[in-house]
C-alpha cells in the first residue's frame, strides 16, 4: 500500500447507501480502490483477507455493528484507519475511544469526505514513516497503551 493512493473498504448493511458512498469516494484521486462489504462479518471476512488504509463502517448493522467491529478491528496488527458513518450521534464516543478518524454524519457530503480522506492521507503517512525510523524493530504507540483493558 502506498500512501498517495488509498485502499479503502466501505461497509453498510443498506446497499444504496453502500453503493452512493462507494461511488463518492472512488470520484476522489487520492483513492486507489474502494471495495464494499454488506454487513459486519463480510467485513471482518474481507478485512482478515486484504489490508486496507481504511474502513468505514455504518454503525447500525444487524449481525456485527460497526463499533464492535471497530473493536475487533483494533487488534489486527496493522489495523486500518477507522471512519464511522452514521445518521445518529449515538456511538460518537464509542467511536473515538476506538481511536476513530472520523465520524460522519449521513447523508454525508463531498467535503466532509474529502476531510476525512484527508485524514487517512496523513495517518497512512505518519505510520508508514514511524515503520520506517524503527529500521525492522517493531514499534508500538505510546507505550502500549492499547495493549491492556480494565473492564
Amino acid at each position: 500500500m502506498s500512501s498517495d493512493r488509498l485502499t479503502i473498504l466501505a461497509v453498510d448493511d443498506e446497499h444504496t447507501q453502500l453503493e452512493d458512498l462507494a461511488r463518492l469516494l472512488r470520484s476522489f484521486p487520492t483513492v486507489c480502490e474502494v471495495e464494499c462489504a454488506f454487513g459486519g462479518h463480510d467485513a471482518l471476512l474481507k478485512a482478515s483477507s486484504q489490508a486496507y488504509d481504511a474502513i468505514f463502517l455504518d454503525v447500525r448493522m444487524p449481525d456485527l455493528d460497526g463499533v464492535e467491529l471497530g473493536r475487533v478491528l483494533r487488534r489486527f496488527a496493522s489495523p486500518p484507519q477507522l471512519v464511522f458513518v452514521s445518521a445518529h450521534d449515538g456511538a460518537a464516543v464509542d467511536a473515538f475511544e476506538l481511536r476513530a478518524l472520523d465520524y460522519l454524519r449521513k447523508p454525508v457530503s463531498r467535503r466532509r469526505l474529502e476531510e476525512a480522506l484527508e485524514r487517512i492521507a496523513s495517518a497512512v503517512e505518519s505510520a508508514e514513516d514511524h515503520q520506517a525510523e524503527g529500521n525492522g524493530r517493531r514499534t508500538r504507540s505510546p507505550a502500549g497503551a492499547e495493549s491492556e483493558m480494565i473492564a
